[in-house]
């Protein structure tokens, strides 16, 4: 081969991996392995969230995550009231939110913010710079055993 068909070969194969990383890259998150935290983010317009009651949340402390909001039961029953619906990830970088039924706080997992379940921040994170904000809390509605969060 000579040396201008190698430079030529190698500037082709050099386009066709950027080309490809690009479509890999505007493609949107695509099917990457890994579940996004936040596939539709809050605040997109009264979109909701729900979780089934029949299978999901049976116990005083149970939590889950849907569409980007984390559901969890502070009461028996299955009035409204009986569920809390907030963010899943932490305002301050992103950290998965879990209820702490035994402190009766909300904690995030990446610098350990802690939330009331109003949403107030009753401690910023920890051994990091930067501080955090009161979470969005979500109005829920319980209907035919499936608990709706409005994502306003």
């Amino acid at each position: 081969m000579e040396r201008d068909e190698f430079i030529k070969s190698l500037g082709f194969g050099l386009a066709l991996v950027c080309t490809g990383s690009c479509f890999q890259a505007c493609g949107g998150k695509g099917n990457t392995g890994t579940p996004d935290p936040n596939p539709n983010p809050p605040g997109g317009g009264g979109s909701t969230a729900s979780v089934n009651l029949g299978s999901q949340l049976l116990a005083v402390g149970d939590q889950a995550t849907a569409n980007g909001v984390l559901f969890f039961r502070i009461a028996t029953g299955n009035a409204s009231s009986s569920f809390v619906a907030t963010e899943a990830v932490c305002p301050h970088q992103q950290g998965a939110l879990v209820w702490k039924q035994a402190l009766n706080k909300i904690q995030c997992q990446l610098h350990f913010s802690e939330y009331g379940t109003n949403g107030a921040v009753l401690q910023g994170p920890q051994n990091t710079t930067g501080s955090t904000r009161t979470l969005k809390i979500y109005s829920t509605a319980v209907n035919n055993g499936t608990l709706t969060a409005t994502i306003a």
